[in-house]
């Protein structure tokens, strides 16, 4: 005997016994027919059903989509791998390199006018004081000269 016949044979077995187990017991002679007919039904001979392996004849294939697949190419939330730069835009420029050479020019701007507007300031303060001295500070080298 196959051991999946022997399984049926056992679980069905199983089965019988706990259905006659569960019914209010019988009195008299009844309760002995009862084992007698599982005890024949045991040694009946095996079930003709058999059990075959099929392949299936179909296939399933699951697809998580993730939030906003269609808008972004990867999750706003996902970081990007390490060593990632960022596309080159408008035919190989380095917005970065452009970026800081702007922000060079601007503070290079501003450090030339801060640097006048001192100047301006200095000789300002210079021709008042010597305005202040005797013939306009003539004689001093700092002042200038009429």
């Amino acid at each position: 005997m196959t051991t999946v016949r022997r399984r049926i044979r056992v679980t069905l077995s199983a089965a019988l016994v706990a259905a006659f187990a569960a019914a209010p017991a019988a009195q008299g002679p009844m309760a002995l027919d009862s084992l007698e007919h599982v005890r024949a039904s045991l040694e009946k001979p095996a079930s003709k059903l058999t059990l075959t392996e099929r392949k299936p004849d179909f296939t399933v294939h699951i697809e998580k989509k993730r939030p906003m697949q269609d808008i972004f190419e990867i999750p706003p939330w996902q970081l990007p791998p390490i060593g990632w730069q960022p596309p080159a835009w408008g035919g190989g420029i380095n917005l970065m390199a452009l970026v800081s050479y702007v922000a060079q020019n601007i503070s290079e701007a501003k450090r030339e006018h801060d640097e006048r507007k001192a100047r301006e300031e200095v000789q300002r303060s210079i021709a008042e004081w010597c305005a202040t001295q005797e013939n306009g500070g003539a004689y001093l080298v700092i002042c200038p000269r009429p």
